[in-house]
């Protein structure tokens, strides 16, 4: 899939909810987060991003290279600014290109690509909820890559950090496109298989809403999804996921 155009695409949706909603607007699923907050947070990463990115950084850079985002409402523009810099700057990388990330392996370009189309993505999902207006699905195609890369990038960094001595495990299965997932927790070190496999737990549904319940915006009750095995680690999942 290309990651930046669905990053150039879902950012642009994200700055015009974040508009209707206005600075002060609740995030509902980031708690004690204003639209403000979450443009600064958004903004900001993509700061990092680009400049890890456009100089071949190896190390995290300092928090004295960024420019703080304004808290009025210039941040609008603000945003539209960085967005279109990552954007350029991402779309002309090498995708093979050396630059560091956090996860401390995979030190190339294609991972940022990857990991802000879904950051992006995640928190259009969040301003378009906060400002009241219809929450677009999302593409199928990026909801399945947005899963895998939650479940083989992300968790392990998460599930050592929220719930260290989680073991149980979960099947996560598209019922309307390719994606089948078996997430294996051991004392909170997880290990994720992409095949059809029985887990303490199974969530089948559609790709989007399944994506979205993956990060904690949905509920379980929500556009189709449907559980089998024991639903008391319906908890544990949330103590994991942001």
């Amino acid at each position: 899939m290309d990651h930046v155009a669905t990053l150039r695409s879902e950012g642009t949706r994200l700055s015009a909810a974040a508009r209707a909603a206005g600075l002060d607007a609740p995030v509902e699923h980031c708690p004690g987060w204003t639209v403000g907050r979450l443009l600064g947070h958004t903004g900001k990463v993509l700061q990092r991003t680009n400049l890890c990115v456009a100089d071949g950084m190896m190390s995290p850079p300092a928090e004295d290279a960024f420019v703080s985002l304004p808290r009025d409402e210039s941040i609008f523009d603000a945003f539209d600014e960085i967005l279109e810099t990552i954007c350029a700057t991402l779309s002309t990388c090498d995708p093979d290109g050396a630059s560091w990330n956090f996860s401390g392996e995979n030190f190339v370009n294609s991972f940022w690509q990857r990991r802000m189309a879904h950051e992006v993505e995640i928190h259009r999902w969040d301003a378009q909820n906060a400002a009241g207006v219809s929450i677009d699905s999302f593409d199928d195609k990026s909801a399945v890559d947005g899963i895998d890369e939650l479940l083989t990038v992300l968790m392990p960094i998460l599930s050592a950090v929220k719930n260290p001595k989680l073991s149980s495990s979960f099947h996560l299965h598209c019922t309307d496109a390719p994606g089948e997932w078996l997430t294996t927790f051991v004392n909170g070190q997880p290990t994720t298989i992409r095949e059809h496999a029985k887990g303490d737990l199974a969530v089948r549904g559609p790709a989007s809403p399944l994506y979205a319940w993956s990060w904690n915006r949905v509920p379980i009750t929500a556009e189709s999804l449907n559980t089998a095995g024991d639903a008391s680690l319906l908890e544990a999942w949330a103590s994991v996921v942001p």
